[in-house]
């Protein structure tokens, strides 16, 4: 079934791309923007808020796995979120490149794959920071914090920054509207 999924999105896609007389290859579907409404700003302007919460939230996520905490090492109820966190991560940052880098505007099929995806990568993201927060603070308090109660904190405060980044980051994408050019 899946692969019926792809062939369709595929042959759509190519039925948007002719050969001109020159031979050269042309896009020939529908290009998206990101539509401007007065209480979100112009359409650049919410696109740059987007590139720059999507660059925050990678920062805080791989900021929150170099910090040296004690309930933050080895434990496999904090690694193991961890992994699915940076995961997420990937996925979100591909399709928000794909969505949000191209100025000109974004075609049609590149924007139907990657819309619904991405507030689907933020729950994710969000659920597994908030279990690598929920496991590190249990961590803490059953073992304590070896002396780096600093780093600690640190850690469950960018968890926390993660999961709010992801959440807030999905709920505007999702009320982002795309207008045809």
């Amino acid at each position: 079934m899946a692969s019926g999924k792809r062939k369709e999105r595929r042959e759509a896609r190519l039925r948007d791309i002719m050969q001109d007389a020159e031979g050269n290859v042309v896009y020939t579907g529908d290009l998206w923007k990101i539509d401007g409404s007065e209480e979100a700003g112009s359409g650049s302007r919410q696109r740059a808020i987007l590139i720059a919460v999507l660059a925050a939230l990678a920062l805080v996520v791989i900021g929150s796995g170099c910090i040296d905490a004690k309930n933050a090492m080895g434990s496999f109820s904090v690694v193991l979120p961890y992994i699915g966190e940076v995961s997420a991560l990937f996925g979100l940052a591909w399709n928000g490149v794909k969505v949000l880098a191209p100025s000109g505007g974004v075609r049609t099929y590149t924007l139907e794959h990657a819309r619904p995806r991405i507030p689907g990568a933020c729950r994710i993201l969000t659920v597994f920071a908030l279990a690598g927060l929920l496991f590190s603070a249990i961590y803490m308090v059953r073992h304590g914090a070896g002396g780096k109660t600093p780093d600690g904190i640190a850690y469950l405060m960018l968890k926390f920054a993660a999961a709010a980044l992801a959440e807030w980051y999905g709920r505007r994408f999702r009320a982002t509207e795309w207008t045809r050019i």
